[in-house]
């Protein structure tokens, strides 16, 4: 088990800390400032058929969904995502979950984002938030973004998490990583398990870092075994509030991002 000293707390980012994909609503504001660039879709879009086919990976999918980026200069795509982070991002966070957050870091714990979001911005939302420990999709870096990037080893998401964060995980969750453990059981060896930690993630995609720790929580979850398994595991069930009623509702707001029409800032409280 882990010791003390080794608690952690890790956060996945979409729907998580935030009701959004944050990968769309980064589109959203790049197609704002360069509404021609709403041409990306002519080459996403056959792509995004077959992925929902599943004949294309996830990571594949978002390089081709970056082409919104196509030909920005490197210094002028730091700065959106800079601007991105604080105009579009950290208004959007839900309240409650950042209480969380700062919970975790008053009491001392490893407070980890981890996150499939490109980390062409998701760096920036870990330091505004005062996080050492941040690990995203990698993107290879270019003087100019091109039409069809590259990513440096996968798509930060299921396992990969896991494998991302070894270095700063204890020696026994290393070792099982390379002994090939399977991961998608949902009960792990205690020998592996974070003892006084915590994971928090919508999706059950991040079942890895829930089943490791401690004390899970699942936030707004919408797939039924996810729910299932949460229950009987005794993992809490966040819910806090969306901007947007249920799937039809999640849709048009993705569609809005996804075209630039939402807003870039959310509209403030009278």
């Amino acid at each position: 088990m882990a010791e003390k000293s080794q608690a952690y707390a890790l956060f996945d980012l979409d729907y998580t800390l935030i009701p959004h994909d944050t990968l769309l609503l980064f589109c959203n504001y790049v197609l704002q400032k360069h509404r021609f660039r709403i041409l990306y879709l002519l080459f996403f879009a056959p792509v995004a058929t077959l992925a929902a086919f599943g004949l294309v990976s996830s990571g594949t999918l978002k390089r081709f969904f970056l082409a919104f980026l196509w030909g920005l200069p490197a210094e002028k795509l730091d700065f959106y995502a800079r601007d991105f982070v604080q105009r579009s991002v950290l208004p959007r966070m839900y309240p409650s979950m950042l209480e969380i957050l700062r919970g975790h870091q008053e009491a001392g714990r490893t407070v980890v984002l981890t996150t499939a979001a490109p980390d062409l911005y998701a760096p920036y939302i870990a330091e505004s938030l005062g996080l050492s420990h941040c690990y995203a999709t990698r993107i290879l870096r270019s003087p100019r973004m091109p039409l069809l990037c590259r990513l440096e080893g996968k798509n930060n998401k299921n396992l990969e998490k896991m494998h991302r964060m070894a270095s700063i995980l204890p020696p026994q969750v290393a070792t099982a990583l390379a002994e090939d453990l399977d991961w998608k059981r949902p009960e792990y060896p205690e020998s592996v398990k974070l003892a006084g930690s915590y994971a928090y993630s919508d999706s059950p995609a991040d079942l890895a870092i829930l089943r490791i720790v401690e004390f899970a929580a699942v936030v707004n979850p919408e797939s039924a075994s996810y729910i299932a398994e949460a229950r009987q595991k005794g993992w809490a069930i966040l819910q806090p509030a969306k901007p947007f009623g249920g799937l039809p509702g999640k849709l048009w707001l993705m569609v809005r991002q996804m075209l630039g029409f939402y807003p870039l800032e959310p509209e403030r409280k009278q």
